[in-house]
């Protein structure tokens, strides 16, 4: 991990009209990401039918480089993990809107004009070149609008329109923190305050000495852990499962984006972590699902949120991973927010 990276960017965007998002919001923010970067910067966006995999510019395009990043060379299939995630707004946090029950039962999270809308966004290594796309692609969302369709206030139905204010970069970390772009501005500067890997594990030795045993990990978004075809749910999540998927994720991320192997010893590092028990359970399973307008099909994003506390012997093997995990998420659905989390 010492050349890999992490940068996170914090945007706040004011809302135009009333926007309508699920309970899972960064599932929308990432659709529309998605949507707004082939708008902009897809040489075929005309043609509906078009899509990355079978496009001839594949491999030297940012829209597909994005949200499409294709290997058909690599051995473990061509769909390789994206080089981001998103941070969504969250219930009870700064900036995630009212929860709003609508007439046919389904909860939103509604935004009215002129209330803003903040979350973040973390691109990994190489991918860091690419940042230019992403804040101009969304500013296309004061055109094409985020969320539900739903009734305006002028009577007309449509996707709620967003404004830019401002985008951030920040590292948590080291506390530092850049403007990219600072409200009426068009000016895009480009942040240099990654985290890296020196900077996780001065941190993990900071947390050990404070360990005293026991570590607390609260999941922000669903967290979607699957061991031996099983679905960990609230009484039966272990440590184990939880770092393996976690350390699967940190060598596919590296491998991808940085060209070199997660050296670690994963036999010695799963065997210990067996060994690590949960002393204390405040999990909930909160189920989600998400609809793709691709495949025109909902599927399953369910997840464990709440927290858990776990207690070792010894801490510094594993802290350096959780510590990365906070920033590339674990288990499924990562890149649309899921898997969000926070060592205490």
């Amino acid at each position: 991990m010492e050349h890999f990276t992490a940068h996170r960017l914090r945007f706040v965007m004011e809302a135009q009209d009333i926007v309508e998002l699920n309970e899972h919001q960064g599932s929308a923010i990432r659709g529309a990401l998605f949507h707004a970067l082939r708008r902009r910067f897809c040489a075929f966006s005309r043609d509906s039918e078009a899509v990355c995999e079978a496009c001839a510019l594949a491999q030297t395009c940012a829209v597909a480089m994005l949200v499409s990043t294709l290997d058909p060379q690599h051995a473990r299939g061509q769909d390789r993990p994206r080089p981001f995630t998103v941070q969504p707004p969250v219930q009870g946090a700064t900036f995630a809107g009212h929860f709003w029950e609508r007439e046919d039962g389904s909860g939103v999270f509604r935004y009215e004009p002129g209330e803003v809308l903040g979350f973040g966004l973390t691109l990994y290594a190489q991918a860091m070149q690419l940042f230019p796309y992403v804040v101009l692609a969304l500013q296309e969302f004061e055109e094409g609008g985020l969320g539900r369709r739903c009734e305006q206030y002028d009577g007309r139905w449509r996707q709620g329109r967003l404004a830019v204010r401002e985008v951030w970069a920040e590292n948590p970390l080291t506390g530092e923190r850049q403007p990219v772009l600072r409200e009426g501005s068009r000016q895009v500067h480009v942040p240099d305050v990654p985290v890296t890997h020196a900077q996780v594990v001065r941190r993990a030795d900071d947390k050990w000495q404070m360990a005293n045993g026991e570590v607390r990990i609260e999941f922000f978004t669903p967290t979607r852990l699957v061991e031996q075809g099983r679905l960990l749910k609230p009484e039966t999540f272990r440590f184990r499962p939880f770092l393996q998927r976690l350390l699967e994720r940190l060598e596919s991320l590296s491998e991808t984006f940085c060209d070199t192997p997660l050296e670690v010893d994963f036999s010695g590092l799963l065997a210990e972590a067996e060994a690590v028990r949960v002393v204390e359970e405040r999990l909930q399973w909160e189920e989600v699902r998400s609809y793709s307008t691709r495949r025109h099909a909902e599927s399953p994003m369910g997840g464990l949120v709440g927290q858990v506390k776990v207690q070792a012997e010894e801490w510094m093997r594993f802290l350096p991973w959780l510590l990365w995990g906070q920033f590339v998420h674990v288990g499924k659905d990562a890149v649309k927010g899921n898997g969000w989390y926070e060592v205490g």
